[in-house]
């Protein structure tokens, strides 16, 4: 079998030493700033040492702590070779090396002095190091301004979330049940397309070495058969120990029961600047595009009244931005705990004083209803993707539902409301119990939902759509996780292969999760998705019986404030006998005359028009 590391094999003298004269040994070199480091202390076993690198780049020698034994050699090594090495030679230079690893067995001479030895290096690609059974995405990022190598992306330590510049190719690998699906390959090494990629995500980019990317492509593409667009994100799910099921599930759920619109993945092997990263999600981002949340697209700092009441994208945080509102949450039942209600905008991303004003009174209107148990709140809030989303979350047991990475959208006009999409993050999914509901059980608080739970209205609503779903719809996703987790298994061991010790970024012990064993992953999160189910039945009706899809919800919207309506306008009065149905639009007024039909007038803003049948 070809050797999948690239490897330097210290061979030293034939002297013998006792245990006590073998000193703690490291990798030391520029890269580090020729400190003694624990991520480059080498293991020991005996009199053999030995150290696995992901990456080996620069000038560098192996030395103790005080540097009284260390090994140099005046050479470059950049592949397959063998050379000579002294105590206390020269600095070796190594050549953009990845996966290295270094073992000799240490053996001092009288005087203590370690000998000369041989150091033999073998190398291999990373490609490598994949399984084979997945689609490889190749991206590398320079230096601004020159094709030098940026090797900080790869740093587990890299925090900020500033764009690198970069090129991409994807490679479907012979990949079928992809192909099958529409995929295909992208760009190629020959021909790479342009890209930028950043750091994303804030407990998920600073808590792991397997970090999540953002990316932005130079131009749309349909990626392994997701919506084409520019923005994607690659999921890295570093502490999903549920067989990477928890986003899948929640996902799968949400298209199921037919939320407006819920986001897809695709999974896909990753090597950045020659550097294999592991087993990825490929997702589509959320945006305001037709074949994703589709809606009229608002301007940053928007200040027109007839623009200013949609489109949004907004979501529930459990972190302080400057880009959003707080406020209390209120509630109308006793017994749990309160979270901060924060809302950050999402899209747009920049918010004139008028659109702080309209987020900020219709979120407030939410929450002063729902603190008062009032069933108003739907005429802000679409009952049924209420409903349906909330559903979803409680099948998967999400304690994190309603605290963070919860978001929703409104479209454009009046008659408009909040509607709960698009499902994202389901990163605590399969915490909360099975028998119990997840919001009795969250540690951080679940916004709205346990005073909405004592609504009869919304209680009457969710019953009813449980039974049409569970009865019609949710039969095949045990089928779906199963042949997901047969398309991914082998990937995930290349994965565990590549991060297993991999330690925090703060150094603490590693804890990428280990999904190595995808069928006892697979067998667990069908266990859960029984149980939950099986005692949900019991709360919230039984669905042996196919039952018919409700009808919608009925509830009218609010009407928007005169200070979000075309010009400034006020409703038009009419005489009762001739009254009908009046339209806003961008330019002015149409009103329905029930004999003369649609009539359109020009408004003049700042004016007042008066209208004669």
């Amino acid at each position: 079998m070809k050797n999948f590391l690239y490897s330097i094999v210290i061979l030293l003298g034939a002297l013998a030493t006792h245990a006590a004269d073998y000193p703690d040994m490291y990798v030391r070199g520029t890269f580090n700033n020729w400190n003694a480091e624990s991520q480059y202390r080498l293991n020991r076993n005996g009199d053999l040492y030995s150290i696995t690198l992901d990456r080996l780049d620069g000038e560098f020698k192996v030395g103790s702590a005080d540097w009284t034994v260390n090994y140099g050699a005046a050479v470059t090594v950049a592949g397959d070779c063998s050379f000579e090495a002294y105590s206390y030679g020269q600095n070796i230079k190594a050549e953009a090396l990845t996966y290295v690893t270094i073992s000799y067995r240490l053996i001092l001479g009288d005087d203590g002095k370690p000998l000369p030895t041989t150091i033999a290096v073998t190398t291999a690609d990373a490609a490598s190091l994949t399984s084979g059974t997945l689609p490889i995405l190749y991206i590398n990022v320079y230096r601004a301004g020159t094709t030098e190598p940026d090797d900080e992306i790869l740093s587990r330590n890299l925090s900020h979330k500033n764009y690198f510049d970069g090129e991409y190719w994807l490679d479907l690998n012979g990949c079928e049940w992809l192909a099958d699906e529409g995929a295909e390959s992208i760009g190629s090494a020959e021909s790479p397309l342009p890209l930028q990629i950043k750091a994303r995500g804030n407990y998920t980019r600073t808590a792991f070495a397997k970090k999540p990317f953002k990316l932005k492509l130079g131009a749309k593409q349909s990626m392994l058969g997701l919506s084409k667009s520019k923005h994607f994100a690659l999921l890295a799910h570093a502490d999903d120990k549920f067989g990477y099921m928890r986003n899948f599930t929640g996902f799968n759920l949400g298209r199921r029961i037919g939320l407006p619109w819920t986001p897809w993945q695709q999974p896909v092997e990753v090597v950045i600047n020659g550097d294999y990263r592991g087993l990825y999600f490929l997702t589509e981002s959320i945006r305001v595009e037709t074949d994703r949340v589709n809606i009229a697209e608002l301007d940053d700092m928007c200040e027109d009244a007839s623009l200013v009441s949609g489109g949004y994208i907004v979501e529930l945080d459990n972190y302080n931005e400057t880009n959003q509102i707080s406020m209390d949450e209120k509630s109308c039942v006793s017994g749990y705990k309160l979270d901060r209600l924060r809302v950050t905008w999402d899209t747009p991303e920049e918010y004139s004083s008028l659109q702080t004003r309209f987020i900020t009174d219709q979120f407030s209107a939410i929450n002063d209803l729902t603190g008062n148990c009032d069933s108003d709140v739907w005429q802000y809030v679409d009952a049924d993707d209420a409903v349906r989303y909330y559903i979803v979350e409680e099948i998967i047991s999400h304690t994190e539902a309603y605290h963070g990475s919860t978001y929703l959208f409104r479209d454009r006009g009046e008659g408009q409301k909040w509607h709960f999409s698009p499902l994202w993050d389901c990163g605590n999914a399969f915490n909360g119990p099975t028998d119990g509901y997840f919001y009795d059980h969250s540690p951080f608080g679940s916004t709205w939902i346990p005073s909405w739970r004592a609504q009869e209205q919304f209680n009457s609503r969710l019953y009813d759509t449980w039974q049409w779903f569970m009865s019609t719809c949710y039969d095949g996703i045990e089928n779906d996780i199963t042949d997901y987790a047969g398309h991914i298994a082998a990937a995930a061991v290349a994965d565990r292969r590549r991060w297993n010790g991999a330690a925090r970024p703060d150094g603490s012990n590693a804890d990428v999760a280990d999904n190595s064993d995808m069928e006892a992953a697979r067998l667990r999160v069908i266990k859960r998705l029984r149980d939950k189910t099986t005692w949900l039945a019991d709360k919230w009706g039984s669905y042996a019986t196919a039952v018919a899809e409700p009808n919608r919800d009925t509830t009218p919207a609010a009407p928007l404030p005169d200070y979000a309506r075309p010009s400034g306008i006020s409703d038009i009065s009419h005489p009762a006998e001739d009254s009908s149905v009046t339209y806003f639009n961008l330019q002015g007024i149409e009103v329905t005359h029930p004999v003369k039909g649609r009539l359109y007038i020009r408004h003049t803003p700042h004016s007042t028009t008066k209208i004669i049948y």
